[in-house]
């Protein structure tokens, strides 16, 4: 069934059910929001899928341009044809072989990595219970510091207070009787502040 332009343009005029069987276009509002939310889920993660596979091979094909890398992916796919190749051949001679080789060797994998967990734990303790210990003494040490301070300004205030009582015993002699009061009352003000 042929439409015209202006059918193709306006739903309505193509179909009352809203529906449009030749290409699959739903054209009820009521239905159309989910049709239109699904459609656009599918057709962005179909666009993206693309993009990334687009993307991977034309960064592949870039890559390869260089001499240096074309010759390494050479290279490793040749050494990784070969192994593969000696590995089926070793599975196909002595399967029973292979396999206890291939178990033995995830034994000793095992064993190392064991071994590696349990020195990496031991050296997590022994880092662990040095640097408290040395936080400790830090702090012991800070606040012998800080009690040795305190004990100097106080010995330091004392002795500041002895040269002041000399100092002034020494202007108490120097003064004449009128001015003598006048220092006591000076000397009294500044030991009270």
């Amino acid at each position: 069934m042929e439409r015209s332009r202006s059918e193709l343009q306006n739903p309505a005029l193509s179909n009352s059910a809203g529906i449009n069987n030749d290409v699959g276009i739903n054209n009820n509002p009521q239905t159309a929001n989910s049709t239109t939310a699904v459609s656009a889920g599918k057709s962005c993660s179909s666009k993206l899928v693309k993009g990334v596979v687009v993307g991977a091979v034309v960064g592949g094909c870039i890559t390869l341009l260089d001499n240096k890398t074309r010759s390494s992916v050479k290279r490793r796919a040749v050494t990784l044809k070969d192994s593969s190749a000696n590995m089926i051949n070793q599975v196909k001679e002595n399967p029973q072989e292979t396999k206890e080789k291939m178990v033995q060797q995830m034994k000793n994998a095992s064993n190392l990595l064991k071994d590696a967990i349990n020195d990496a734990k031991h050296l997590y303790e022994r880092v662990n219970e040095d640097f408290f210990k040395q936080a400790e003494d830090v702090k012991s040490v800070t606040h012998d510091a800080k009690s040795t301070v305190e004990d100097a300004k106080s010995d330091l205030q004392q002795i500041g207070e002895k040269v002041k009582d000399a100092t002034s015993e020494i202007s108490k002699e120097k003064m004449t009787p009128d001015e003598k009061p006048e220092a006591e009352r000076e000397r009294t003000y500044q030991s009270i502040h």
